[in-house]
């Protein structure tokens, strides 16, 4: 199917309500790691992104002078921190409910996790936290771009943004220019060794300073591409933890299809995208890659280390499934964790999902191409569901 691009998909950032030099992502990147990151690509930005990226340039500057002093107050420090007990991982893919999950994981008082502000900020988060904690909340947006979750600097946050902004490989890059064939691997061992040793050296690093400001507790980690990574988190985390959700297929697909749109407009350095049906298989084809390689890595996780739960079922009863997850997981007295739970579940139950219109060819192609995922997790089609009793 042809790349070319469509004009109608040009980016329109108002309807997401941002402006041209709204804060992106990039922001928080040092000079060096934004460096690392545009080299070989600056004759692909729009023009008209130019200002967006001389301002991103500047910032990077500044983070630079930060990522300086954190490692002059905190580097000596920081070498002396272990990541200990093993981390729980939160995974699944895109829009099937880990955000959620993660909340109800992180409510554990002996829990910790990345926020918004160490994601966003990986390398400088530690310094400056009092002067620029009231600048970053009077600029942060109070909602996701794609979707209806709440967006504060304290809720936790996928820590592959970590990972990407501090320069390391990884195919959250690929937000930069969307209209890139250039693809990132999302495994270290499919990286050359300079590569893989500076991926593990940053994420590494980056969770150092996040258990640093979380002493004591266990680190709760959530990212979908870790689904993909299990193996290789086995070798430096033999204990760790993994609880794994999945979804209904045709709310991931449409989710996910809103939030690429979303986040591709958003970040994107460049002011259009591919037609939607070059991204509808883009999207297909990498979802069941996605599937299909976690289904063959699991085998090599330890059976009391993993946990599957369907979304629909932790709605129905999250008490129960959380608790579930703590028996199962061997995570400690669940009874510690009740009371915060029962808090956050309150609010929770007014929380109203996006809702995406399903049309016929569509719906034949989300059940063509993840017809293992309906059979494997007990989901109906959409046939089956309107014959089926009420």
């Amino acid at each position: 199917m042809s790349n070319d691009l469509d004009p109608k998909t040009r980016i329109d950032l108002h309807q997401y309500g941002f402006h041209p030099l709204s804060l992106r992502l990039w922001h928080g990147m040092a000079l060096d790691a934004w460096l690392r990151a545009m080299r070989g690509k600056w004759h692909m930005v729009s023009p008209n992104r130019y200002p967006l990226v001389a301002m991103i340039t500047i910032f990077s500057i500044g983070n630079l002078l930060l990522k300086w002093l954190s490692e002059l107050i905190y580097g000596r420090r920081l070498t002396k921190v272990k990541i200990s007990p093993d981390p729980i991982f939160v995974i699944g893919h895109w829009r099937s409910g880990t955000t959620w999950l993660h909340r109800l994981m992180i409510a554990d008082p002996r829990h910790g996790a990345p926020d918004v502000r160490a994601c966003f900020r990986p390398e400088t988060f530690l310094v400056g936290r009092g002067i620029l904690t009231p600048i970053l909340r009077w600029a942060l947006v109070g909602k996701r771009p794609m979707d209806n979750v709440s967006l504060e600097l304290e809720s936790a946050e996928e820590d592959e943004h970590g990972i990407a902004l501090s320069g390391a490989k990884s195919p959250y890059l690929h937000l930069m220019f969307p209209n890139s064939d250039q693809r990132y691997p999302t495994n270290p061992e499919d990286m050359s060794p300079v590569d893989a040793a500076f991926w593990w050296m940053k994420w590494l690093a980056f969770l150092r300073r996040v258990q640093f400001v979380n002493p004591g507790k266990r680190l709760v980690l959530k990212s979908p591409l870790h689904t993909l990574r299990t193996k290789e988190i086995l070798k430096v985390f033999p204990d760790a933890r993994f609880v794994h959700i999945v979804r209904d297929p045709y709310t991931v697909f449409l989710s996910h299809r809103n939030t690429k749109d979303t986040m591709n407009s958003v970040c994107s350095l460049q002011d259009h995208m591919p037609g939607q049906s070059r991204r509808d298989e883009i999207i297909i084809k990498r979802s069941v890659a996605f599937f299909e390689q976690f289904e063959t890595d699991r085998y090599h996780i330890p059976k009391d280390q993993i946990f599957t739960l369907r979304y629909e079922d932790l709605r129905a009863d999250p008490l129960g499934l959380i608790q579930e997850i703590y028996e199962k997981l061997d995570l400690g007295d669940f009874a510690q964790v009740q009371p915060e739970l029962r808090k956050l579940i309150g609010p929770q139950r007014t929380y109203k999902s996006n809702r995406y219109d399903l049309d016929d060819d569509t719906r034949a192609l989300v059940e063509s191409a993840f017809a293992d995922i309906f059979d494997r997790y007990g989901y109906l089609r959409m046939d089956q569901r309107k014959s089926a009793p009420v």
